[in-house]
């Protein structure tokens, strides 16, 4: 037996929960101000008034314009009233249960209206007794934490990585170990992939790799050597990937086109490179954007060759527990896919 999820949750306006000042504290000790979307935790708020009190009574935080939900079980603030707070009605309930079944509802907004009293609250979910709730949402808990746990074995093993390179060759933007330096200009020939029209994007083909990695594939012309790229414009500006093989082509990241001296281990100037923050050197007012010039300018630690190899040995090492890690958090989501079919589909 269906019912609708208006008839399983009751929605609350956030506008007592609306925090005043947007000037937001980094002090996680205060009170969160949260969205339902990605960026999820805004920042923390010494607003102690007008506080939703999820700690006691858990919640599902519902942007009412993109339908992203988030499951909330500690107090906050929000930042605005383009949220609705949901609450179960039936007390026996586990409101986690619809939290995952919304999870499971594929559903996006065609316009920029407000959509759960009109539409996303008429979808339907099965019904089944709060024993059987609490069993399903038992098995989907644990699932979620094991990828968590996972996800933070990731965290940690590129945090050994960069702990290694600190212990190896020290504050590089100081040089602190007193290694050889030279300018930019003098060790690298930088270049910028061009961007590749939309008709020109295909599902497979050759990887054009951006600031995160690959982002689409094409069949336009190749670059056939292993270089350094870094994000150019949005949200991977500034991001730094060592790129291995022949066959790939970039598209809005900049590249080094050239090495005029051969003294650098990849794995090592990938690690390198991601010590200077590039996103710093910013220069537009709306989309983040960074020019090649900056780079240049910079002055770069040239460490011995045999300390270059050591440390990048170590990251192979890393890279190989990384991918065993991957792919358990592959087969683990494979796994609550499957069983958000068996519950929800």
């Amino acid at each position: 037996m269906q019912y609708r999820l208006e008839d399983a949750l009751k929605y609350e306006q956030p506008s007592k929960y609306i925090v005043q000042s947007e000037e937001y504290s980094t002090d996680i000790s205060l009170v969160p101000v949260l969205t339902a979307g990605k960026t999820f935790i805004l920042g923390y708020t010494e607003e102690n008034q007008g506080i939703c009190k999820a700690s006691s009574a858990p919640v599902i935080l519902f942007d009412d314009f993109t339908a992203d939900s988030r499951y909330i079980d500690f107090d906050f603030k929000v930042k605005s009233s383009a949220v609705k707070i949901l609450h179960k009605m039936n007390t026996e309930d586990n409101l986690k249960y619809f939290y995952y079944a919304m999870q499971a509802i594929k559903y996006k907004p065609f316009s920029h209206k407000r959509v759960w009293i009109s539409e996303y609250s008429k979808f339907t979910v099965k019904q089944r007794t709060p024993n059987e709730q609490n069993t399903i949402v038992a098995m989907l808990d644990k699932l979620e934490n094991a990828i968590k746990n996972a996800k933070q074995r990731l965290i940690e093993l590129d945090e050994l990585v960069k702990s290694r390179f600190i212990e190896m060759f020290g504050d590089v933007k100081n040089n602190d170990k007193n290694f050889f330096v030279k300018k930019g200009t003098d060790l690298f020939k930088f270049s910028s992939g061009k961007f590749l029209e939309a008709t020109k994007r295909l599902e497979s083909g050759i990887p054009v790799y951006g600031g995160n990695g690959i982002a689409w594939y094409t069949s336009e012309p190749l670059i056939n050597f292993d270089t350094i790229v870094i994000g150019r414009v949005g949200a991977y500006c500034g991001n730094v990937r060592k790129i291995s093989g022949s066959n790939w082509i970039t598209d809005n990241a900049i590249y080094i086109k050239e090495f005029k001296e051969k003294c650098f281990n990849l794995e090592f100037l990938e690690a390198l490179m991601g010590e200077y923050d590039f996103a710093q050197f910013n220069d537009a007012a709306a989309q983040p954007k960074i020019t090649q010039k900056p780079m240049e300018n910079l002055y770069y630690i040239v460490p011995p060759i045999e300390l270059q190899n050591t440390f990048a040995e170590f990251v192979k090492q890393v890279d190989k527990s990384k991918f065993i890690v991957q792919k358990q958090i592959d087969d683990l989501q494979e796994l609550l896919d499957s069983k958000m079919d068996e519950y929800f589909g």
